[in-house]
């Protein structure tokens, strides 16, 4: 009987969380499901980058090109490329056309103390890791994921197909191979804002991205091809606005 009453208290408690989160007007995650890429290869977005003073920093470029892999199926490569107080990083990730999982992806960031790398290689519910050093010392790790994760790098842009909308939430597991690191990413539609940067005014959704432990934001172009007008990266305080952006053409 104690056991019973014990479980009816638990589900009133989870059915009144329920109620004051909706009451609240925080949305209930629905189950992830990507668009068709919004994208055209050759697209790309360059970026003025501001540290968490508001001072400029630097600069980014993501850039996203076509391919196919071993099997014949097509795949996106997507690069960012950051230079930013005295840092350069390049970071390479292959990712499917369909839900934009990845298959591999490599890092390499220099500064005035030399140079890291990470090559990951994505394989259903692993990733292999190859890491070398700023000392030229190589090792190598094997990270159990989840079958669905995507790699963090990503995230800026593959969100642009999801179906943003006002309420609108879903939740992604994504994976970052330079710390290890496996974030379970709430992604909310928190407002509808005009966000002025230099390349234009643009009507745009926010959208937070939260891991927990920092929340991130982006501003996504309510019209097609949906780009990314500015970013703000949680974990680093880096702000990115958008300079310029330059279309993809059809295959």
């Amino acid at each position: 009987m104690a056991i019973y009453v014990g479980l009816k208290s638990r589900a009133i408690g989870a059915v009144l969380i329920v109620w004051l989160l909706a009451a609240c007007g925080t949305p209930t995650p629905v189950p992830l499901q990507f668009g068709a890429a919004p994208w055209q290869p050759g697209e790309t977005h360059a970026y003025q980058v501001t540290d968490v003073n508001g001072n400029y920093a630097g600069t980014a470029t993501f850039a996203i090109s076509d391919g196919t892999n071993d099997k014949g199926e097509r795949l996106w490569l997507l690069e960012r490329e950051i230079n930013a107080q005295g840092d350069h990083e390049n970071i390479q990730v292959k990712m499917g056309d369909g839900g934009f999982r990845p298959q591999s992806a490599y890092l390499e960031r220099s500064d005035a103390a030399g140079t890291e790398s990470v090559d990951a290689a994505y394989d259903g519910p692993e990733v292999n890791l190859v890491l070398t050093s700023k000392a030229d010392v190589m090792s190598t790790q094997r990270v159990e994921v989840p079958s669905d994760v995507r790699d963090t790098a990503t995230l800026p842009m593959i969100i642009r197909a999801l179906p943003l909308a006002r309420g609108y939430a879903t939740q992604i597991n994504a994976f970052l191979p330079i710390a290890g690191l496996l974030d379970r990413v709430t992604v909310r539609v928190v407002s509808e804002e005009d966000v002025t940067v230099p390349a234009g005014t643009f009507k745009s959704w926010l959208v937070e991205l939260d891991t927990g432990d920092a929340q991130s934001k982006a501003w996504v172009v309510k019209t097609t091809p949906f780009q990314l007008a500015k970013y703000y990266d949680g974990r680093n305080k880096a702000t990115y606005e958008l300079q310029q952006y330059t279309p993809g053409t059809a295959p």
